[in-house]
């Protein structure tokens, strides 16, 4: 296959911004939603609508030969599935249920450091003291806002927070392991066969949680707000974010794209305050600093080529 023109750095980095306002967005629709639908309905609504979506376009942009995946791919495109469905998103929502919207996008930019420690875990090799300081400045301001009880207005905010950071391992870990698959199949049919067979797995636990009446009635009685929330995690969030964030970085150096992930916390908080009323407080804009300037060191510690590759989506052709 020829290798296709890079885009334009303006095209590049507009898709950089939207996706970082597309990302922020996701905390507070989702939080919106799940104050009055449970999480587990609430899985069941926005992957059912998800799949259903990504199989009209999948129908519509591939040959009628390549709708499926190829059968040597199935074990690893379901393995992929159940880490960024059942597992990512069951701790997702019920961390953010538990938890405060500026929370959960502050954790989820420790992304690219699990990332990178899974790559160095792959390479055998020490990641260099840059990235170590890094990693402690992060893991350091994480632990830092995980014991800073209050700062959110959520009952649980440390139980939720330990969910979210156990859904941003089972993230990463989809994305360091989908690397490859993403580079044999390219980007979207790597996300729309992973969201349908994860929705597939997800089906059971969904359905269950319809059997209890309260749930039942908690979707029926749901108000406009929380169903354009789910309409946003829909279409937002499970499509267009998914595309901007592979489609850039098939072009893009993984600490390029960071910097703007790494917005989203600040982004995310200013809107909750005001949306939402959270609290949020100078310690957290402080610990939100140090998180994210350890991220970034580990990042630009990764000069190694065959790092940086790692960190790549490698769907350039």
């Amino acid at each position: 296959m020829h290798a296709r023109a890079r885009p334009s750095a303006v095209l590049l980095y507009g898709a950089l911004v939207a996706h970082t306002l597309v990302s922020a967005g996701t905390y507070l629709f989702a939080k919106r939603a799940l104050m009055e639908i449970p999480a587990l309905p609430l899985g069941l609504l926005r992957f059912a609508g998800a799949a259903l979506l990504l199989l009209i376009l999948l129908r519509r942009a591939r040959p009628a030969g390549e709708r499926f995946p190829p059968r040597r791919e199935w074990k690893k495109l379901l393995f992929l599935a159940a880490v960024a469905v059942p597992v990512n998103q069951i701790l997702f929502l019920y961390g953010l249920q538990l938890s405060s919207a500026a929370h959960a996008a502050l954790l989820y930019t420790l992304t690219p450091l699990f990332v990178l420690l899974l790559a160095q875990a792959l390479l055998g090799e020490f990641p260099g003291w840059r990235a170590a300081l890094g990693t402690a400045l992060a893991l350091g301001g994480t632990i830092y806002v995980l014991l800073q009880r209050g700062a959110g207005t959520s009952r649980e905010p440390l139980g939720g927070d330990l969910l979210l950071l156990i859904a941003v391992v089972a993230w990463a870990v989809y994305t360091a392991e989908g690397r490859e698959v993403v580079g044999r199949l390219g980007a979207f049919p790597t996300i729309a066969w992973t969201v349908i067979a994860g929705t597939v797995l997800y089906l059971p636990l969904g359905l269950g949680a319809l059997l209890s009446p309260s749930y039942r009635a908690d979707i029926a009685h749901a108000s406009r707000e929380a169903w354009w929330g789910i309409a946003y995690l829909i279409v937002m969030t499970s499509v267009v974010a998914y595309l901007l964030w592979y489609w850039a970085l098939a072009h893009l150096a993984a600490a390029r794209v960071a910097i703007f992930t790494n917005l989203q916390p600040l982004a995310t908080a200013l809107l909750a305050q005001v949306l939402f009323g959270e609290r949020v407080t100078a310690g957290f804009y402080v610990a939100a600093a140090v998180v994210m300037g350890g991220v970034l060191l580990a990042q630009w510690g990764a000069t190694d080529a065959a790092e940086e590759a790692l960190l790549e989506s490698p769907a350039k052709s």
